[in-house]
């Protein structure tokens, strides 16, 4: 029963939890409490926005409805409390300096040009007509440049630089879409788009003038972004893109291509509603859309069936596809090193035609992120610009305490948790190179420094030479390590709130098994932090290490040596591979699916070698996707399944067979029935095991389910077989997000027998 008096002002406290600083949220709850009546104020108070608010209880009643029903654009409430306070008298409604109470912390993401600032760049009649640094209180950077929080100018890289009047007078007006924007400037402040060529230097707009004209005219330019900077060409000019190539030492790799919006990128690729949306949504990823002719130079996509396609994010960006059109806008960064985010480095690089950028700090290097849409919704490939630093939510967790998860090796990733919000870092890259390791280490500092979290329990791959796993070791906490593959499925886990009984299908390239052989073909009965093997394919020997796994040709070898079939190996190097296996030299026993996927890729004359990770992989995927779209039949093959004890054996021997006697006439049927045949496997699998188990839940993870054409067959078939079907959507399915499995697992884990005793593996 309501018992307040109806007829007299009462007060409340709002403490509202999510992304809620960055993105206009206290200028438009003051513009909503004078609009209600509502005297009081607003601040920003550690992570959180604290609102006390003063009127009569109706008023007070749709004040908060219409703050949780209706936020600002971008803005995001996971959570808000609501308490009475006795009744304070105020004036008006009013902004006030933040503060640095302990709390909850959450950024925002940085954020897309907006539709209000896209026209004004573009109207001559505008006072920041043409400012290719434009934006307001719903865009703009945000994550790159926040140096500490709370989200105030002054804690982030814009204390660089001085508001002129203009800007002051809009930043201090409640009526202007510049209100407490903390990223606004114009020509006045002082922040001038500049473009460097040798010992040349122009600035404003002659700055743009010149790098257009080099773009036009074939060259390379350089240009700053909101993470770091780009290195862009036109897509249509193959010298110029063998160049980039060559500055940027990447020989085969698919390139991204850039487009002014979803409007040019329809024009080149089959785009549908869910891909436009997620073209044109905040995070403004990349999204790799099929293009069977897109017109581009063919070093542009490099053999790849799809396009990786993105849209212009800042208004530089905007300004230049403008004059140029699309534009290739790759990384700058030399393969395997972090994103180049520091103007000096850059304009020392030999290579570009010009550097065009500005002089606004970044704080936080970050990616351009990579997504697609699957059967089942948008798949993160790459989780960085955009998306980063949201939280996942695992309410599994709730109550634990905060759990480190370093993540794995390549694609690194690692994750925070308070509470049930698991803060997982921007991509960092391969761990082995040492400036990505420097970055990881740096971005765990100023996480840790920035979210306020100390945490008590440290998770990190069991696998003994992983630069994370000794990172995790030395922070003086409890250590629990994890099976790489169970980490996979956890991570699914952790973002639907499941705790099983799950099937899990864990298909990748490689992963410490505890048995000591390489695992990536893994079938799983998880349940909370148990995990059991129960399948995968049949052991194959193996000889060699990382070059080994890049030479595809070699995985051939192998797979046709275990299948009974060496009477068909031609190669000189076999005499020395096979003594190796028969003498346990540098041998082991793999059941890597990554390196099935390259033994047949060589077998079918696709691609024998690896030139970046999983490039065999996906150039099989490319061939089948293509035979698929022209109506060629698949190949007829398929996998053994035995039992062995309790584990069920999928054996590839008969698909090698068949694949090695079939003629190169056959090559896009064996490709596109290789990837049938898989999903069959698979579904043939999960079936056994559930009648095996009673187990109808089936979680899908690991780096090989970035492939499309396998994924989708795989969910109809599975869907129709009447599974229940999880796969990762907010963090990538390959070893970007087993941070997130690992935080989960470690969450579990504290929940059930306490921070105190993890110190062993857990069980399986």
């Amino acid at each position: 029963m309501d018992e307040r008096n109806h007829s007299q002002p009462q007060s409340v406290r709002l403490n509202l939890y999510g992304i809620v600083q960055g993105v206009g949220f206290r200028p438009y709850a003051a513009r909503l409490a004078r609009r209600c009546g509502i005297g009081g104020y607003v601040k920003n108070s550690g992570g959180k926005v604290e609102i006390l608010a003063t009127g009569l209880p109706a008023a007070l009643d749709a004040f908060t409805r219409l703050l949780l029903d209706s936020p600002p654009p971008n803005a995001l409430i996971v959570h808000h409390d609501s308490t009475p306070v006795p009744a304070q008298a105020f004036a008006g409604f009013a902004i006030v300096p933040s503060d640095d109470t302990a709390a909850e912390v959450f950024l925002s993401p940085d954020l897309p040009i907006c539709d209000h600032c896209l026209r004004e760049l573009f109207d001559p009649q505008n006072e920041r007509y043409r400012y290719p640094m434009i934006s307001c209180m719903s865009c703009g950077p945000r994550y790159s440049i926040i140096e500490d929080a709370p989200y105030d100018r002054d804690a982030t890289t814009m204390r660089d630089i001085a508001l002129c009047p203009r800007c002051w007078a809009e930043y201090l007006s409640s009526d202007d879409r510049r209100y407490h924007a903390q990223t606004i400037s114009c020509d006045d402040c002082g922040l001038s788009l500049l473009f460097a060529r040798g010992e040349e230097h122009a600035s404003h707009e002659e700055a743009l003038t010149q790098a257009v004209c080099a773009l036009k005219g074939g060259g390379i330019v350089a240009v700053k972004g909101i993470g770091g900077y780009h290195l862009a060409c036109s897509p249509y000019d193959q010298a110029a893109v063998l160049r980039l190539r060559g500055i940027k030492q990447r020989e085969g790799k698919p390139l991204a291509v850039m487009f002014a919006d979803a409007a040019a990128v329809r024009r080149v690729c089959a785009v549908s509603a869910e891909e436009e949306a997620l073209l044109t949504s905040a995070a403004r990823p990349i999204v790799l859309l099929a293009a069977d002719e897109p017109g581009f130079a063919p070093a542009v996509c490099a053999g790849s069936h799809q396009v990786g396609a993105f849209v212009a994010y800042t208004p530089l960006q905007a300004l230049l596809l403008q004059a140029c059109g699309a534009l290739v806008m790759t990384s700058a960064n030399l393969s395997h090193q972090p994103i180049l985010r520091d103007d000096a480095p850059m304009l020392a690089m030999p290579g570009p035609d010009g550097v065009l950028y500005h002089k606004r700090r970044i704080s936080v290097g970050l990616d351009d992120s990579v997504a697609r849409i699957t059967a089942q919704g948008t798949q993160v490939i790459r989780r960085a610009r955009g998306y980063a630093p949201l939280p996942v939510v695992i309410s599994r967790v709730d109550g634990a305490g905060s759990v480190f998860a370093a993540g794995g090796h390549q694609k690194a990733a690692f994750c925070v948790t308070s509470g049930p919000f698991a803060y997982v870092s921007e991509h960092l890259g391969d761990l082995d190179n040492e400036a990505c390791m420097a970055q990881y280490a740096a971005g765990y500092a100023r996480m840790k420094r920035i979210f306020r979290l100390e945490s008590t329990l440290a998770v990190c791959d069991m696998h003994p030479a992983y630069p994370s796993a000794d990172f995790a070791r030395g922070l003086g906490l409890p250590v629990l390590p994890v099976q790489h593959h169970h980490a996979h499925i956890a991570s699914v886990m952790a973002e639907h709130g499941l705790t099983g009984p799950v099937i899990g299908v864990a298909f990748d390239g490689t992963g410490y098994g505890t048995d000591g052989a390489v695992w990536g073909s893994e079938f799983l009965l998880c349940r909370d932090t148990d995990m059991q093997r129960v399948g995968h394919l049949a052991y194959v020997r193996c000889v060699g290490g990382d070059e080994s796994m890049r030479d595809a040709t070699k995985s051939a070898l192998f797979h046709l040596y275990a299948a009974g079939l060496e009477a068909r190996i031609d190669d000189t190097r076999w005499p020395v591979l096979k003594a190796a296996l028969q003498h346990a030299v540098g041998a082991y026993d793999s059941a890597s699916m990554g390196r099935l996927f390259d033994a047949v890729s060589c077998l079918t004359g696709t691609c024998a070698y690896n030139q970046y990770e999983g490039q065999c992989a996906m150039e099989l995927e490319s061939r089948a996707a293509r035979a698929q779209r022209r109506g060629v039949q698949p190949y007829p093959l398929k996998f053994s399944i035995a039992r062995c004890g309790d584990m069920l054996l999928a054996d590839a021997a008969d698909v090698i067979a068949a694949i090695a006697h079939a003629g190169p006439a056959e090559a896009d049927a064996l490709a596109l029935g290789f990837h049938r045949a898989l999903a069959d496997m698979t579904l043939a699998m999960c079936r056994l095991l559930r009648r095996q188990h009673g187990v109808n839940d089936v979680a899908l993870s690991g780096g090989v389910f970035q492939n499309g054409l396998l994924l989708d067959d795989l969910l109809r078939k599975l869907n129709d077989a009447g599974f229940r079907v999880y796969i990762n959507h907010g963090v990538p399915p390959n070893d970007g997000g087993i941070c997130l499995g690992q935080a989960y697992l470690g969450g579990q884990y504290q929940l059930k027998e306490g921070a105190s005793c993890a110190s062993q593996r857990l069980p399986g």
